[in-house]
């Protein structure tokens, strides 16, 4: 299973919560197949967001977790069509997430997604797609960074 497709991607979500935007993600992992518990993984989200911010700025968060609940890596890509506080790094609010899904034992996968996609927020390029790219650019441009 790849980690990503067009149907993991969410350009027109409308949350108003650091809270809905764990649900909206726990909600599409489990409607394809990604997840087993909905809430074991929507707490798991809050309880990292707890222990630092994954806030990284320039309005884009990389909310993530470890659950006994994932099934296979995942990666999911949220544009919210308003910003929410998030306690980012540079102190600005969010609307551009990626969140990365992995099961318990998959430490180095987590570690290896995380290090890729956060050198690529450094890039104009990268963050140009996330913020105005169609689901297909940004896919490609997930895709490449994955593969590179």
């Amino acid at each position: 299973m790849v980690m990503i497709n067009k149907s993991l991607i969410d350009l027109e979500a409308s949350e108003d919560s650091q809270k809905a935007i764990f649900k909206h993600f726990a909600q599409i992992a489990f409607d394809e197949g990604r997840i087993a518990d909905i809430d074991g993984v929507e707490n798991g989200l809050k309880d990292r967001e707890m222990e630092a911010t994954t806030g990284f700025g320039k309005g884009i968060a990389i909310p993530h977790t470890k659950s006994k609940y994932v099934k296979e890596p995942t990666i999911i890509v949220l544009r919210n069509n308003q910003e929410i506080e998030w306690n980012s790094l540079d102190g600005k609010p969010v609307n551009m997430f990626i969140n990365l899904l992995v099961p318990d034992g998959k430490s180095n996968i987590h570690l290896k997604m995380l290090a890729k996609l956060s050198r690529q927020l450094m890039h104009k390029e990268f963050t140009t797609i996330l913020k105005e790219g169609s689901e297909g650019q940004i896919l490609e441009a997930i895709q490449n960074v994955l593969n590179s």
